[in-house]
């Protein structure tokens, strides 16, 4: 009994030691031509608010890392409790319908318009969170409405 725990205490030394020593990338991290690290820029997405007054609202969105043409994907989420289990908590999710695909300008812009009615603000202090994703780049940014 004691030579199977010395065998096994081995064998998983062994095993961890070969795992330390292998390379393992954990991130994709961009690197040039030489080697070295890529840094980019962040992108940034703004808005200039929504109020009760206002029947829509429009999101702008740089995406330093994108190229002029690509085509973005934006979707409203709302925190909501889920279908599939409607004793759960709120869980952030897409709203129906609000997918809406968009394409960065040669300056490397772009936005969207949604109305209140597709976002669901209805009340003072509903929020929702708009999400761009793409091949190249993403951004993200929470609206709330306000008086």
């Amino acid at each position: 009994m004691k030579t199977k725990n010395i065998l096994s205490f081995s064998l998983l030394m062994t095993f961890i030691l070969i795992m330390g020593c292998t390379d393992q990338p954990y991130f994709d991290i961009p690197r040039d031509d030489n080697g070295n690290v890529i840094f980019t820029d962040i992108s940034e997405v703004t808005t200039t608010g929504v109020t009760t007054a206002d029947e829509d609202f429009t999101i702008f969105a740089h995406f330093p890392n994108a190229q002029p043409g690509d085509v973005m994907e934006a979707e409203v989420l709302k925190n909501q409790v889920p279908s599939w289990n409607p004793d759960g908590a709120l869980q952030l999710l897409p709203l129906e319908g609000t997918k809406k695909d968009v394409t960065v300008d040669e300056d490397l812009n772009t936005s969207v318009t949604y109305t209140r009615g597709e976002a669901d603000l209805m009340n003072v202090g509903d929020a929702v969170t708009v999400v761009f994703s793409g091949a190249t780049d993403s951004g993200i940014i929470e609206i709330r409405l306000e008086e």
